[in-house]
């Protein structure tokens, strides 16, 4: 929390609106906040804790943060990342140069120390987005505040950024991309989303799933796409994949089957369904995704070890 405090306070944007939404947290984040501030007395009545009544949840905490920002822009940080001293300037600049609804950057994925990953964050059309094709990350997306009213909530914490970033992106006239890793994503293996056990992967899924339901009748309600087009077939076969390694423990594999059950024969039709997604489709269909998750990834370690 210190160093995405400090890391916050430190930004050379000076008119910034800091909300810290304090989610009922048993550890000492924002008493470490409060201490990072006191190195920063210019940015005192800048800064507004809003705790919530009760432990709610990540989605939940993020439509509070929207409901509270007062702010032309906004954007999201979480305690455990960290951004580039110029992040916030940078994007408001780009946003305000070219009359931007939404701006977004690249991030730089941490493990350790050290960085293993750059994440391409680029987000140029909600089509590409529910392909999978783009990301939906809210904390390397800056948005024009007004786009946020009226958005729904997600359902659950898991891919609540997909629900309210997919919603503004609908709304947006003009979109634009700062191809820099302003964000610095650290990889925590305790997190929710790192989780590999076989009741995380289960919980992962119920979460996802009640999220991309959630967007998928917003899609045909809200906005009038229809159930059948290409994009939102590949939206929905990508939002169960999370079950794949476990589709060999019969429960499981019956999860799978009845989770959007309607695309299997429409994936396998889309013109650009891959060869390798032909594939997978079929391993997982026959149960046997993980001894051949385990022999491809043999091969592709053994390689780069010759290399």
């Amino acid at each position: 929390m210190a160093r995405c405090a400090r890391s916050l306070f430190a930004q050379t944007l000076e008119d910034i609106e800091f909300l810290f939404i304090d989610d009922c947290t048993p550890d000492r984040s924002i008493e470490v906040m409060r201490a990072v501030l006191e190195e920063f007395p210019q940015r005192k009545e800048q800064v507004t804790v809003f705790r919530m009544p009760r432990r709610s949840g990540q989605a939940a905490v993020r439509m509070q943060g929207l409901a509270l920002a007062r702010g032309e822009y906004v954007i999201h940080c979480d305690s455990d990342d960290y951004v580039d001293a110029d992040a916030y300037a940078a994007l408001y600049g780009k946003a305000r140069a070219e009359d931007l609804d939404i701006v977004t950057c690249d991030i730089t994925v941490e493990q350790d120390g050290r960085e293993i990953e750059r994440i391409d964050g680029e987000c140029s059309s909600v089509t590409r987005m529910l392909e999978g094709r783009e990301r939906w990350n809210l904390v390397s997306r800056m948005v024009r505040r007004p786009l946020c009213a009226g958005v729904a909530a997600p359902a659950a914490d898991m891919g609540e950024d997909m629900v309210i970033s997919i919603q503004v992106q609908l709304k947006a006239r003009r979109t634009g991309h700062l191809a820099r890793p302003l964000y610095h994503y650290c990889i925590r293996e305790d997190s929710l989303t790192r989780r590999e056990g076989r009741e995380d992967r289960v919980a992962r899924r119920d979460s996802l799933m009640k999220n991309a339901r959630l967007v998928a009748g917003l899609l045909e309600d809200r906005y009038g796409y229809a159930g059948d087009e290409p994009e939102i077939v590949r939206f929905k076969y990508k939002c169960r994949e999370s079950l794949a390694p476990l589709v060999h423990i019969p429960e499981y594999y019956r999860c799978w089957k009845e989770t959007f059950p309607e695309v299997d024969r429409r994936f396998l039709s889309l013109r650009n369904c891959s060869l390798e997604e032909k594939f997978w489709f079929t391993l997982i269909h026959l149960r046997l995704y993980r001894p051949a998750k385990r022999v491809t990834d043999w091969f592709r370690n053994h390689r780069r070890s010759d290399s």
